[in-house]
């Protein structure tokens, strides 16, 4: 495997958001010049089931707010994320993270919740239900450019990848603001669920 370049399969959910401005300067965990930097678009919370990855599998909780102006461009970026490995955290994809415990029970065959925990108090739940067919889908049908900062410089990511995807709905939500955005105050444009996909990360 080439250098900076990282494989996982698994599955998840993409729910799209449209967030205030008021909300974005509040809430977000960003910093007084990623506020001044924001350009506003559509933001994103993302939950993704790796199944298997060169470190073994493991969950992830991710918000976007939006799009940033950084070095001249419009890029999107992470603000704040939740994975329940320790060794993911330091891999550092798409940014910082932090460790939380993840559990997945299931409700029926297309229902099922999701609870992110930290030393044993809720930081995020959700109870989501798939509808419609399952139809294959790649990342250049909803492709965005992802970026990051470490040690001060911007980091760029690309990213590969393909699977098969219905749509989901939030059936109920339940969000700790003192530790994740409280997307609970918005309703999702869209929701997408991925029941299987194949996706490979590469810094440039």
């Amino acid at each position: 495997m080439e250098a900076n370049k990282q494989v996982k399969e698994g599955n998840g959910y993409i729910f799209a958001y449209y967030f205030d401005e008021e909300f974005i300067g509040k809430d977000c965990f960003l910093s007084k010049e990623q506020k001044k930097n924001f350009e506003g678009g559509f933001g994103a919370v993302i939950f993704a089931n790796y199944t298997k990855s060169s470190i073994g599998p493991y969950q992830e909780l991710l918000f976007i707010p939006g799009k940033f102006a950084i070095d001249g461009d419009e890029s999107y970026m992470v603000s704040k994320a939740y994975c329940s490995s320790a060794a993911a955290m330091e891999q550092q994809v798409f940014g910082k993270k932090e460790l939380a415990d993840f559990k997945i029970e299931k409700v029926d065959d297309k229902t099922e919740t999701i609870i992110v925990t930290r030393d044993g108090k809720p930081i995020f739940r959700i109870e989501v239900q798939t509808w419609g067919f399952n139809i294959p889908m790649t990342s250049d049908m909803v492709k965005f450019p992802l970026v990051s900062v470490e040690d001060g410089k911007v980091v760029k990511w690309d990213y590969n990848g393909s699977g098969t995807a219905s749509f989901a709905k939030i059936e109920a939500i339940g969000v700790r603001p003192a530790k994740f955005p409280d997307v609970a105050l918005f309703s999702p444009l869209v929701g997408i669920h991925f029941e299987k996909f194949n996706i490979d990360y590469i810094k440039k």
